[in-house]
């Protein structure tokens, strides 16, 4: 009898096992194709481009032709003068964007949040830039921000105010490509929020009616931190955008020569570092830059979750 209850269980145990396994193969089959595709198209070439920033690769000749030259590359990333220039405009170009994209669409989100008439029109409205091809929109503003014939100055000239050199001046350049990537990313920002605003319970809103709030104390009481997990999101995420930001100032400033904008104005580190990599034909210094950025991009968002709990209310 202890034999048989043995036996019966063991082949239970089988069985249970038998299961399991093909639940284990049915699972890694479906996780397959984007398991391959993280390693294809990001593990794979991120490991490539540890190497090569410790070489002196080129484009032109074979990988298996760089020379090891350790942390020269690292080493002239500090000593070029062009770094520190774009990471100038990088870092100006990042705050600038931060305050210009995240303040209008709060106050978008929250003006229409309410019920107002042609709610969805504007909604729409203020999305389209977003969902616009951005290399499109870019050649687009060229012309509208163009010192002789463009709309911009033209309008401004009708009220009385001299015309800018937008796209040709140093002292401009770099704020042309702050205005057009926050007119394109303030919408976007602005549907996040009003996703926020509307897991805001209306109830908080009507208790704080009672006791007398006006709207702005109730805006500043209950909708900010309310809005503060949904804020840090969209600080994170735009914070990490303009630090990576290329096509923008890339179509706006790239002319007949390889400055990006007047004087390289419009320099930011992603462009230099495609740049040194695909004009210069320095592909191992190129990779050296491009994991200086991505060190510099771990550091600010690490330290933007460690002081995240200071001001983010998740409850």
């Amino acid at each position: 009898m202890t034999k048989q209850a043995a036996l019966a269980s063991s082949g239970t145990a089988r069985k249970v096992s038998s299961k399991q396994l093909r639940e284990i193969i049915d699972a890694y089959s479906m996780l397959l194709p984007t398991i391959l595709g993280v390693l294809i198209f990001f593990a794979i070439p991120l490991a490539i481009s540890l190497y090569l920033s410790f070489t002196n690769a080129r484009i032109s000749t074979p990988v298996s032709a760089a020379t090891f030259v350790g942390l020269t590359n690292y080493g002239n990333v500090f000593k070029d003068s062009n770094f520190y220039l774009a990471l100038r405009n990088t870092l100006i170009f990042s705050a600038a964007t931060l305050v210009l994209s995240i303040l209008p669409a709060v106050v978008l989100a929250v003006l229409l949040n309410e019920k107002i008439r042609g709610q969805a029109f504007f909604r729409a409205l203020f999305f389209i830039p977003v969902v616009a091809s951005v290399v499109a929109i870019s050649l687009l503003w060229r012309y509208l921000l163009n010192l002789d014939f463009g709309f911009v100055n033209y309008a401004m000239s009708l009220v009385g105010l001299p015309r800018i050199p937008w796209l040709t001046s140093p002292d401009w350049a770099l704020l042309s490509v702050i205005l057009v990537f926050s007119w394109k990313t303030v919408g976007y920002n602005m549907v996040i929020f009003l996703a926020g605003l509307q897991g805001i319970s209306r109830q908080l809103y009507e208790a704080a009616s009672i006791d007398g709030a006006t709207r702005w104390q109730q805006f500043t009481r209950i909708t900010m931190p309310m809005l503060s997990p949904t804020t840090f999101f969209i600080l994170i995420t735009t914070l990490i955008n303009c630090l990576q930001i290329f096509d923008v100032p890339y179509a706006l400033g790239y002319g007949r020569s390889t400055t990006i904008g007047p004087a390289d104005s419009m320099l930011t580190v992603v462009p230099l570092l495609y740049r040194e990599g695909f004009i210069s034909d320095h592909m191992g210094y190129a990779s050296s830059l491009a994991w200086v950025l991505f060190i510099m991009i771990m550091g600010i968002t690490f330290l933007q979750f460690r002081i995240s709990n200071r001001w983010v209310n998740y409850e």
